[in-house]
């Protein structure tokens, strides 16, 4: 039986997103004239991506592809990647609060 994908292939894309996010980040970006931070995001997809990439193919080489200790120990390192990237995402989503509110001084009332 013959592969679908093979493991040169599956590297291949992992490093062609790795370049790529960040080029569409930067694209993104520029359509809400926001380019660093879009480029800042490309770059962490990309590179987050990879990384896990080669984390978990290290710990699958070393493991073995069938084993539960494999699919437990990937499956609480994708959990706390994704709740720290959740948790990333969601504060810088959020708007500043560092503008101090305005109050008027509206003296109609003397």
């Amino acid at each position: 039986m013959k592969e679908l994908i093979t493991i040169h292939q599956a590297n291949l894309l992992m490093l062609a997103l790795l370049i790529a996010a960040p080029v569409i980040g930067v694209m993104w970006g520029s359509f809400t004239r926001k380019v660093p931070r879009g480029a800042l995001i490309g770059l962490a997809v990309g590179g987050g991506n990879y990384a896990l990439w080669t984390v978990y193919n290290a710990l699958t080489d070393r493991l073995g592809l069938d084993t539960v200790k494999n699919l437990a120990i990937n499956l609480v390192l994708f959990i706390v990647v994704g709740a720290a990237a959740g948790f990333a995402a969601a504060k810088f989503a959020r708007p500043s609060t560092d503008a101090e509110p305005k109050i008027s001084q509206d003296n109609s009332d003397v």
